[in-house]
């Protein structure tokens, strides 16, 4: 399944970047994620919680960051298992100035398998969206509650 679109975050965009690669950040806005541990493999060994529809449940993965550009761009990978099977994700995000602040456009294909798959993909695609705006949301928050502090 594809995944592509972009969202504005009110920073520049070496701050959206350092946002959107902060563990910390990360652990406050990513929605479902309970808890984000480095690897010794490199990047981070992940635990998310899911509530919706049939991805329900507690999930086991790993995050890393690739090919870092920054604060232009970088590849995130994404591999998680749980009672729902399993969800792939291989993404590039780029930041490019913007009058609002920063262009953040990420485009990538996640893969699932398992009781996910047998939602169909317009189920799929639904719920991803929602998950990547309610991640947006959040950072977009963070980028403004760092103006003012």
């Amino acid at each position: 399944m594809q995944l592509s679109g972009s969202k504005i975050i009110p920073a520049s965009p070496d701050k959206a970047y350092a946002l959107l690669t902060n563990p910390e950040i990360l652990m406050r806005t990513m929605p479902g994620l309970k808890r984000l541990t480095p690897s010794e493999s490199g990047g981070y060994a992940a635990e998310m919680e899911m509530g919706v529809a049939a991805i329900k449940g507690k999930y086991q993965g790993h995050m890393q960051i690739h090919d870092e550009v920054v604060p232009e761009s970088y590849r995130l990978v994404l591999d998680g298992q749980g009672p729902g099977g399993f969800v792939s994700v291989n993404m590039t995000v780029a930041f490019e100035p913007h009058e609002n602040g920063t262009l953040v456009r990420y485009e990538g294909e996640a893969n699932v398998g398992g009781t996910i798959a047998s939602m169909g993909q317009r189920m799929i695609h639904g719920v991803a969206n929602y998950l990547v705006n309610q991640f947006f949301t959040a950072i977009a928050k963070e980028a403004e509650r760092d103006m003012v502090s």
